[in-house]
């Protein structure tokens, strides 16, 4: 007996709060999972955290037109998941701008949900996610659900510590991020007594010598550190015993 497929995962970007659930009432009577976000920043919260067979952004967000967003998640998160635009803005320029910043279609308001249960179903088997959100930096992929490394052949499997550490420097990549941002970063208000920062990112950079064959991080002296990957940066001496 042939295993049933897993329902499409959907995440509908709409501000409109009935709107949103109504749409999506009728799509899980139909077998798709749908998650939701009502602002842009809730939306890229959400596909840095899950993995979307296909988004539905609506343009007209609160807080970014929803055309820059698709753009950001596209070319900044590194997004590979397909994108729908549902939108009430009908003009040919607007379409046209669509599919420049990534989409693979466009339906306007007012629709038939029939439809874009078809367009949505037609998407995720002919245009299929191929990963989840990335970051890229210098040839090197870094997967934000997997917290894998890549470059080339070479994969690198990051620890938690590690994984959060490199994913806000190569987010700033070339930029250098402080030592007080990364503590934040892993010990939110509770930072500890001692400097497991620098054990963390000696660790880190240990791990990354072995796998890609060149230091990856720099020491910028008085600030903290940068993801560098075509220079060789200082190194710290390992940490102190205790």
């Amino acid at each position: 007996m042939l295993a049933s497929s897993p329902p499409l995962k959907l995440l509908l970007v709409e501000d409109d709060v009935d709107i949103a659930a109504g749409i999506g009432d009728y799509l899980a009577a139909h077998a798709v999972q749908v998650d939701f976000a009502y602002t842009a920043a809730q939306a890229r919260a959400r596909v840095l955290a899950e993995r979307f067979d296909v988004l539905v952004l609506d343009i007209n967000l609160p807080d970014q037109d929803g055309l820059a967003l698709c753009h950001a998640l596209k070319h900044e998160c590194g997004l590979q998941s397909p994108v729908l635009f549902l939108t009430a803005r009908g003009e040919l320029d607007d379409k046209l701008h669509a599919f420049a910043v990534g989409a693979v279609d466009y339906v306007i308001k007012p629709f038939a949900p029939a439809e874009l249960l078809a367009r949505v179903r037609a998407i995720a088997a002919h245009v299929p996610a191929t990963g989840g959100a990335q970051l890229r930096v210098d040839g090197y992929t870094l997967d934000l659900h997997g917290q894998l490394l890549r470059c080339g052949e070479r994969r690198l499997q990051l620890h938690p510590a590690g994984f959060a550490i490199l994913r806000r420097l190569m987010q700033a990549s070339p930029a250098s991020v402080g030592k007080s941002e990364l503590c934040e970063l892993l010990w939110a208000d509770e930072p500890p007594d001692s400097d497991p920062l620098r054990t963390h990112v000696y660790h880190l950079r240990q791990a990354l010598d072995r796998c890609f064959g060149q230091p990856l991080i720099d020491t910028v002296r008085g600030v903290g550190y940068r993801f560098l990957a075509d220079t060789a940066g200082d190194h710290d001496e390992p940490p102190a015993q205790p």
